[in-house]
């Protein structure tokens, strides 16, 4: 016969100890109390069921069984074996007391700690109305031009709303797609700014991409440069030059995501935004009045700088350049390596056969000044042949095998590819000598010398050979990028100041003769017009302009151009 052992039902024993505790009667009378006192708004009191049923069905407790009743006690003197009324009573042993615990207090609700709100996506709501928008003042102004405005007239609503002059132009696009703006459409986008958007990060975001997304892609800061373009007096000098336009607003657009857009998802968020310092400059567009004293996004300059550099490799001016063309930049010194693998999608995301201006933009950033962090990234991603998240040995000799080549067409003694590793580990130090990450690189001190050592043959001797007395002390710090720019930007100037000189003489004795009879006749020559002013300091040739822009002949480009 097989035995078989009954295994209990958990299920089972657990209803069964349920019903059993739900049956005394102290517990449903304490929850019957506790459910009113609820339904009443009141906290129950919070007494522990060990303790309500050993205070009201257990029995008291003892040190020892109680003895049954007439049981003989024991007394602390012999008993006498006595008859009759003299005979001592028995002791008895005093049963030991029972303490009763004291009820509990109630808890007022109010003591109840709570954990404060401490994250705000959409900044922090005021407190206080102290900084709340008048909007009758902006009503009033709305009545005094008939309800409707235009969008120059939106640099006064910028005014008493209390942001900065260069969101006009998104806003009232955000309001309205026709020629005028009634009040209704601006009180509309108005009350969803108050009610959602707590400070002007989420505020920019929202006029920016018209409440669509909770992020900016590189679209929706079109307009805002465009603004930019249309009434800064820095830039009244392109009115006439259309053409200029849309290189400047991509060259602007993309330095704000190249410095902005940390994440490489081509997606600002908020977080970044806030990060940045893209707000605090755009804000200073409307003090400053010459645009080439904000480095950061918005100068001339530097835009000037960066458009010249790719029209001299885009030959055939298709806003294209192949890998052939970007070879010859700044000599033929860049790794030609490390070029091919833009190619790839290594930074660009996509392979292709070609680079687009807004893809040069960042090369041109990332090659200028590679202690920037997108720069450093930029190059990392270049360098990780196989995406494992490291340099390793063999890549860091893969791209040293080219300068090595490059070393010998310049004619330079050679630098063993064993010292340059060891000087490359030398100067990142990074966890594992065997491999390199990027928060080695990010960590530090030269950045700039490392990637160079493999990409730049020529920036790399340069290091080499610098005389470090020749450093300037007290001068204001400028980024390696802003010294490009300038030093770009003077050479270009130099240039443009030869050719006109070199014009001027050739063509000096043939126009001698017309000019004597326009002097005849009381007409007046165009002074000055081959020069328009470019933030109050340069000044531009038309000359210049044809030959570098390919706008027609000279006369043609200085219609384009206007004149001071």
């Amino acid at each position: 016969m097989i035995m078989v052992t009954a295994i209990p039902n958990t299920k089972v024993k657990i209803n069964e100890l349920l019903i059993q505790w739900l049956s005394n009667d102290k517990i449903y009378e304490q929850l019957q109390d506790d459910l009113q006192s609820i339904l009443n708004g009141k906290v129950p009191e919070v007494v522990p069921t060990k303790q309500l049923l050993s205070r009201a069905v257990s029995p008291p407790l003892h040190k020892h069984p109680v003895s049954p009743r007439g049981s003989p006690r024991i007394s602390n003197s012999p008993v006498k074996q006595q008859t009759g009324s003299n005979r001592p009573l028995p002791h008895r042993t005093p049963s030991p007391a029972v303490t009763v615990p004291e009820p509990r207090k109630k808890q007022s609700p109010h003591k109840t700690s709570v954990i404060p709100k401490f994250y705000f996506p959409m900044g922090k709501p005021f407190e206080n109305t102290a900084n709340a928008v008048d909007l009758s003042s902006i009503k009033k102004f709305f009545g005094n031009n008939n309800d409707t405005v235009t969008l120059k007239q939106f640099a006064e609503i910028m005014k008493l709303m209390e942001l900065p002059l260069y969101w006009k132009r998104p806003l009232y696009e955000a309001c309205t797609s026709s020629s005028t703006c009634t009040y209704d459409q601006f009180h509309q986008v108005f009350e969803h700014l108050v009610t959602y958007c707590h400070d002007h990060v989420a505020k920019f975001v929202r006029i920016l991409s018209k409440g669509k997304r909770s992020y900016l892609v590189a679209e929706d800061f079109t307009n805002l440069v465009q603004d930019v373009i249309d009434s800064h007096p820095g830039m009244s000098f392109l009115d006439n030059a259309p053409e200029f336009h849309a290189r400047y607003i991509e060259t602007v657009v993309g330095r704000i995501m190249y410095n902005v857009n940390r994440s490489w998802t081509k997606k600002i968020t908020m977080k970044e935004l806030r990060e940045s310092n893209f707000l605090k400059v755009l804000s200073t567009l409307e003090d400053e009045s010459d645009i080439n004293q904000v480095s950061d996004y918005f100068s001339y300059e530097h835009f000037y700088v960066i458009y010249c550099k790719f029209w001299e490799l885009d030959t055939d001016h298709d806003l294209r350049i192949s890998l052939e063309d970007i070879m010859k930049h700044a000599d033929r010194t860049v790794n030609p390596r490390a070029l091919e693998r833009l190619f790839k999608g290594t930074v660009t995301f996509r392979p292709t056969d070609v680079i687009t201006y807004s893809d040069f933009i960042w090369f041109l950033l990332a090659e200028e000044d590679k202690t920037h962090n997108t720069a450093i990234e930029y190059w990392f991603r270049v360098m990780d042949l196989d995406g494992d998240g490291f340099i390793s040995l063999y890549e860091l000799e893969y791209f040293y095998q080219a300068q090595l080549e490059k070393m010998r067409c310049l004619g330079v003694e050679e630098c063993s590819v064993l010292d340059c590793i060891c000087q490359a580990i030398d100067i990142v130090k990074p966890k594992n000598e065997t491999k390199i990450s990027l928060s080695d690189i990010k960590k530090c001190q030269q950045p700039s010398l490392f990637f160079n050592i493999f990409l730049n043959i020529q920036k790399f001797l340069d290091h080499e050979l610098k005389d470090p007395s020749t450093n300037k002390e007290g001068e204001l710090p400028l980024s390696d990028w802003d010294r490009y720019a300038a030093r770009e930007y003077e050479e270009l100037i130099a240039d443009e100041e030869d050719n006109m000189n070199y014009d001027d003489d050739d063509f000096e004795e043939d126009f001698q003769d017309e000019d004597e009879d326009e002097e005849d006749s009381g007409a007046g020559g165009p002074s000055g017009a081959g020069k328009s002013g470019i933030g109050g300091e340069a000044s531009y040739d038309g000359e210049f302009l044809a030959r570098q822009f390919d706008f027609g002949n000279a006369a043609s480009a200085v219609e384009k151009y206007g004149s001071e």
